[in-house]
């Protein structure tokens, strides 16, 4: 099928209002809503909370969420097409029903649609403006795309699916989507020639048909330097398939560790779809995964973007905090659920009881004992507008199992569309610090003023400068130069332009550099240094999901940046940066097999086979009901066998998941000393990284020390000797020895057991 919309000429013109919103899903987040608050549904007794959610998402009205419930705005949109009977308003609401059917993966009937449309213009001799014109090209040309997408890489997936460069079993065997997506973007830059995603897609969608560079048009050809990398690195392989934790669905989350004490890291992974339930795969130790989320008592929940883990009770067994409603603005007053670990092979609902039932939108939450009592708190940052106020969350543990809700005593007041949260030590003085990220302002640092005797946090003063981006979205806190001071990286977000927009403008030298994400280096006494551009972070990358951790156990943090973003034409490459001794970052993303293109979320770091190196699962999927897609598994080859050494530490008058404590290990290289700092968190502000820690030691070949800061009033510092390198050890807070562990390497593999669809997903026509 051939759409003519755009050869007409010597037409009258009309307006069609409706197609200048089609691109425009979630991005009004930060915009005032004027519409009427809504009030919170009653909490009732029953102590279940995916009642709640169900009880909340009863309540939604699903026609002013443009990124999600489109298989049921599908059907009310159609209800009101066959009612309708002015001509004009039927095409508004035909383009309507089209960009509906698109988000749904119902292809052929969207371009049945679009097809009614065509004829309507072409019957009436319409003539239609060149805004409207650009979006209707945009709308056909990525139908196609998509189209292609479902036939060859989610009906008929392998680990090379939507990798770009895209080469061997990643060229579609299917050819008509891609062709045809060609034909409509090569028309389309006819009358666009400096549109930027439009050449973009064009050179995508020869790709995926394997006919790049050679046969795209030279006027239009992207340099094929831009898909390569300036480094050799060896090449990760995507093995979640032959695993079987390729679960196939949306935007989510991930946490990768050991929630069954056997000593194997467990995968735990979410979805924000309404439809689409959690799953626990369990390590069984052996190179393989079987889903008990049943069994676990993980079964019914669901719309859960982003979770992370915790041990709240102190009782040695990791619980799950689960956050819900975030981009839905006034319709995001959905419970999050937290869910204790009963250490009997079941997670047991605790909301209510814990004192916890707060109705807010929110997609981040940090974990860490901001009093020092030896009991975990967490700081719950939600997503406001200017008439929707819902504020930051401080409960302080109160030992028992429950939470008291403390932000205003702690001077945490302030609201804004925050979409990130990580708790630093910015003036290292062991009490936990807060940095905020947020899509409506500046980003905000917190100092914890616990220390000086009076709980409660201040904004840090003019002269600490970690404001920007202004428009943000993830964050986290690492040491990545290796000299004991906690730095900041936060990425920008932006609905200014799209993801291919940017990702263009960054190789043509063209792109905002505001834009740019941002590392402030710790320079200690609590003054940072923004370090990104020279340290080589140079590119727009539109991140959503994120985390950190060390793929070539050099010794050094290296980090992955998930781009998710809800339009399909965000086909923009996730991304890798491998640090290179703390001076630089260089991207390694399509040479070391990280750079697909769908869309990706949570992201996690973990040592899943016992081998000691750090293997990397992220959570693949978009916002809209039809773009799913497969997480991906990507296994460490190790390729220069550096070696390692795994700890896991248990605080005893700490936290007992010894969240916040800081490691220092002192081994010998090449005859001289280095220092390596790792601090026990999960990590990013979208994902959760293993709390065990996973050093890299590269050809160090001794042990001298390990010192352990533990998070805790008085405690002093503790220093751990008679460690060998390339073993696992239990470090237990004032026992004088640490303990080794069992850690033998075991080769990941299937065991028949098949994808798991998360619930009612449309794969498409």
């Amino acid at each position: 099928m051939q759409i003519y919309l755009c050869r007409m000429n010597n037409m009258k013109i009309i307006t069609v209002s409706s197609l200048l919103l089609l691109s425009q899903l979630f991005f009004t987040g930060c915009k005032p809503n004027t519409t009427v608050e809504k009030s919170t549904p009653e909490i009732t007794t029953d102590p279940d909370t995916r009642k709640w959610v169900q009880e909340a998402y009863r309540r939604i009205d699903t026609m002013t969420l443009k990124s999600s419930f489109n298989i049921e705005r599908a059907a009310i949109i159609k209800k009101k097409l066959d009612l309708e009977k002015d001509p004009t308003a039927k095409l508004n609401t035909a383009l309507d029903y089209a960009q509906e059917l698109l988000k749904c993966g119902k292809i052929k009937e969207c371009m049945d649609v679009m097809a009614y449309i065509s004829k309507f213009l072409r019957d009436n001799n319409v003539q239609i403006d060149n805004q409207t014109k650009r979006q209707l090209y945009s709308i056909v040309g990525i139908a196609y795309m998509r189209y292609g997408e479902i036939e060859n890489c989610v009906k008929n997936h392998n680990h090379e699916s939507c990798f770009l460069p895209v080469q061997g079993n990643g060229v579609h065997a299917l050819p008509f989507g891609s062709t045809q997506a060609i034909n409509e973007y090569q028309i389309a830059l006819k009358d666009f020639p400096d549109d930027l995603e439009f050449k973009y897609l064009l050179n995508i969608a020869y790709m995926t048909l394997g006919k790049y560079p050679g046969e795209v048009p030279k006027k239009y050809l992207i340099d094929p330097k831009w898909f390569s990398n300036k480094i050799k690195f060896p090449r990760f392989k995507e093995i979640a398939a032959e695993v079987g934790v390729n679960r196939n669905g949306l935007a989510g989350g991930v946490v990768v560790d050991d929630f069954t004490n056997d000593g194997w890291d467990d995968i735990v992974i979410t979805s924000w779809g309404p439809h689409q339930e959690m799953v626990f795969y369990k390590n069984n130790g052996d190179g393989t995964f079987t889903d008990m989320t049943k069994e676990y008592g993980l079964d019914g929940q669901v719309g859960i973007l982003n979770l992370n883990q915790t041990d709240f009770n102190n009782d040695g067994w990791l619980d799950l905090f689960l956050m819900r409603g975030a981009w839905w603005q006034k319709n995001g007053d959905i419970p999050n659920t937290l869910m204790m670990n009963n250490g009997k092979g079941h997670f047991e609902d605790v909301t209510m009881k814990a004192g916890m039932t707060k109705w807010a939108p929110t997609q981040t939450s940090a974990w860490a004992d901001y009093n020092l009592d030896g009991w975990l708190d967490v700081l719950v940052a939600n997503e406001s507008l200017s008439d929707f106020q819902r504020g930051v969350d401080l409960y302080i543990n109160q030992k028992d199992g429950t939470f008291k809700h403390e932000s205003t005593a702690w001077g945490l007041t302030q609201s804004q569309f925050y979409k990130g949260c990580t708790a630093t030590y910015a003036n290292d003085d062991k009490y936990p610090d807060i940095y905020f990220s947020a899509v409506s302002d500046s980003n905000s640092l917190y100092i914890n003023q616990s220390g000086t005797g009076t709980n409660g946090f201040t904004l840090a003063g003019p002269n600490v400068y970690v404001g920007a981006p202004f428009t943000s979205f993830p964050c986290w806190s690492f040491d990545f130069d290796n000299n004991g001071h906690e730095d900041i990286f936060v990425s920008s977000f932006s609905n200014e332009a799209t993801p291919a927009t940017f990702w263009m403008e960054s190789h043509l030298g063209t792109a905002n550099p505001a834009m740019f994400p941002k590392l402030y280096s710790n320079q200690g006494n609590m003054q940072y240094k923004e370090v990104g551009k020279q340290m080589g972070l140079t590119e727009v990358a539109f991140t959503m999901g994120c985390n950190f951790g060390d793929i070539n156990s050099d010794g050094f943090l290296d980090f992955y940046l998930a781009t998710g973003n809800p339009l399909y034409q965000a086909l923009v490459p996730n991304k890798m940066y491998l640090n290179m001794d703390g001076k630089r970052f260089e991207d390694v993303s399509y040479v070391g097999g990280f750079a697909n293109i769908q869309k990706g979320h949570g992201v996690s770091f973990g040592d899943l086979d016992h081998d000691g190196d750090e293997d990397l699962y992220v959570v693949i999927g978009g916002a809209v009901d039809g773009d799913n897609y497969f997480n991906c598994l990507f296994e460490n080859p190790n390729a220069d066998h550096n070696n390692w050494v795994v700890l896991k530490l248990t605080g005893t008058t700490a936290n007992k998941a010894a969240i916040g404590a800081m490691v220092a290990i002192s081994a010998e290289e090449n005859g001289k000393e280095r220092m390596i700092y790792r601090k026990v968190t999960s990590g990013a502000s979208f994902g959760a990284n293993s709390l065990s820690l996973e050093v890299g030691l590269r050809k160090s070949t001794k042990i001298n020390k390990v010192t352990v800061q533990w998070p805790c009033k008085d405690c002093p510092d503790q220093v751990f000797t008679g460690m060998a390198i390339n073993k696992a050890y239990l470090l237990t807070q004032d026992q004088a020895a640490a303990e080794e562990l069992p850690y033998s390497a075991v080769k990941l593999h299937g065991n028949g057991m098949a994808e798991h669809n998360m619930g009612n997903m449309n794969m498409g026509n």
